[in-house]
């Protein structure tokens, strides 16, 4: 399975907890960038598959069927479309998930 892109807004990059989260997604291979306007990676898709934010701070307001969407389009990149991978990974059936795919045109 091809590793994350991890996009991290916050607004402190070295805060303690930051850190670790940086260091452990990275120990695992995924790709961890801040919005720093430092250049990514070769071979990385400027879209990032997971975005984490420090709510109060920046709050990022997401319809659920947006969030879900988005979720199950990373998820797919992850398992490189492998559906069934996909469904077992998100814990539903995997022809739940071809009716979300077909609800928010992911095909």
């Amino acid at each position: 399975m091809d590793p994350l892109h991890v996009r991290l807004v916050v607004g402190d990059p070295d805060r303690e907890d930051v850190v670790a989260l940086r260091e452990a997604l990275r120990a695992a291979g995924h790709i961890v960038v801040h919005d720093d306007g430092r250049a990514l990676p070769p071979g990385v898709d400027p879209a990032a598959d997971f975005v984490v934010t420090e709510g109060s701070a920046q709050p990022t307001p997401e319809s659920l069927d947006a969030a879900e969407a988005r979720h199950i389009a990373a998820m797919l990149r992850f398992t490189r479309g492998n559906k069934r991978k996909a469904a077992l990974l998100l814990g539903v059936a995997r022809s739940t998930l071809l009716a979300k795919i077909r609800r928010y045109r992911l095909a």
